[in-house]
């Protein structure tokens, strides 16, 4: 008989627990007002990723241009590279102009040769114009057996920002006697 009245008390002690949570007066569920809130803070969220998504992809997108320019004026030095000196020199004056289009962006490459030269001053980014300007040799008193080399790379963004890539470089007259 004892355990009767033991399992009889855990009964009544569980119900006594379940009445109290059931005689509570919160309801189960959300209100209106609560979702609406939590879809406002969700579209917030969501409107801040797709604000870096952007700045993502327009960085990548300038990038890919620089790096397509870089590429296209590198060519340029080792295609010039291979060229025998005496072929460099001709090209003083003016420009020589090509182009190319990669991903839907036109690219203009020019380049001079500036013979007897041991650099090339700073210029412009444009890629039409005269020759560079040739710094001088600080002896000054040998000729320089040497052709300074500028290629540059133009372009224009879909923003319509112009950009250019400049490389400069120096190609040694193989056969020129010391």
């Amino acid at each position: 008989m004892k355990t009767i009245t033991k399992t009889k008390a855990i009964v009544l002690g569980n119900r006594s627990r379940y009445s109290s949570k059931r005689n509570s007066t919160s309801n189960s569920g959300f209100s209106l007002i609560e979702v609406m809130i939590a879809f406002v803070v969700l579209l917030i969220g969501m409107l801040g990723v797709m604000g870096m998504q952007y700045y993502a992809v327009s960085g990548n997108a300038a990038s890919r241009d620089l790096r397509v320019a870089t590429s296209l004026s590198q060519q340029l030095v080792e295609q010039m590279k291979l060229t025998p000196y005496i072929n460099l020199a001709s090209n003083t004056d003016v420009p020589a102009l090509n182009a190319a289009m990669s991903g839907g962006v036109n690219y203009t490459r020019a380049w001079w040769v500036v013979p007897d030269c041991v650099g090339l001053a700073a210029g412009g980014n444009l890629c039409a114009g005269g020759a560079p300007a040739c710094t001088t040799d600080p002896d000054g008193a040998v000729a320089v057996q040497a052709s300074a080399i500028r290629t540059r790379t133009c372009w224009t963004d879909k923003r319509g920002v112009a950009h250019s890539v400049t490389l400069d470089t120096m190609r040694w007259n193989e056969n020129a006697v010391p």
